[in-house]
């Protein structure tokens, strides 16, 4: 039975898993999440997510949520592809970035996301200055750490491309959009510009459409 993964793709938690799903090679199938008809919040839907969240991914009755997750889940699915390294070491050094991305750097894109991408699309205010300073703060503190990695190696971790950089380039797919402050950094810019010349991330991003 076909993948199905279960999404919002204007979101960027979505998009990731997109992303990974066409680069990947993974064969898929989105189910479009329509929050205004609450989507998220039927029996069904909760009993493959309580926290009602998405995305999530159907394989034959296995169900899966957290984005970073899915990502490794679609990894392990092309084995071959080294998108999840087999060497220990670097197995552990992609998933370390992937719990920097869901613990730090996620969080900061997304007050960015929230205050100037998702409020105009369902109407929900103008943005909050405090909360974009505050986002600001966060992108200063956490940006340099990634465009340092980034001075070093093509990728996250090393050459070649791995579910690190899915992670965190998925998180900020929307940066432009969003008003994030990445411009001044030229490893992340020059990453970001390789990772948006990709074919996945191009499929993926051409379903990125906002509701109605």
């Amino acid at each position: 039975m076909t993948i199905k993964l279960h999404g919002f793709p204007l979101s960027p938690r979505a998009f990731k898993t997109l992303f990974a799903a066409e680069q990947f090679g993974v064969p898929y199938e989105l189910v479009p999440i329509d929050f205004a008809r609450g989507d998220t919040r039927t029996p069904a839907y909760t009993a493959m997510n309580p926290n009602q969240r998405m995305p999530v991914m159907d394989h034959d009755g296995f169900y899966l949520w957290e984005s970073n997750a899915i990502i490794n889940y679609l990894a392990e699915q092309k084995p071959d592809g080294g998108y999840l390294p087999k060497d220990l070491r670097t197995r552990v050094l992609t998933q370390q970035w992937q719990f920097w991305d869901s613990n730090h750097w996620d969080p900061a894109a997304a007050v960015f996301m929230f205050e100037n991408v998702v409020k105009k699309i369902f109407g929900r205010g103008d943005a909050d200055p405090v909360e974009l300073r505050r986002g600001a703060e966060l992108m200063g503190r956490l940006a340099p750490v990634l465009d340092g990695q980034l001075a070093k190696t093509r990728y996250v971790v090393g050459d070649r491309l791995t579910v690190a950089d899915v992670s965190l380039g998925g998180t900020v797919v929307s940066a432009d959009q969003a008003g994030m402050p990445l411009s001044e950094y030229r490893g992340i810019q020059r990453w970001l510009a390789d990772l948006r010349a990709m074919p996945g991330w191009q499929k993926a991003a051409a379903l990125m459409k906002p509701p109605g």
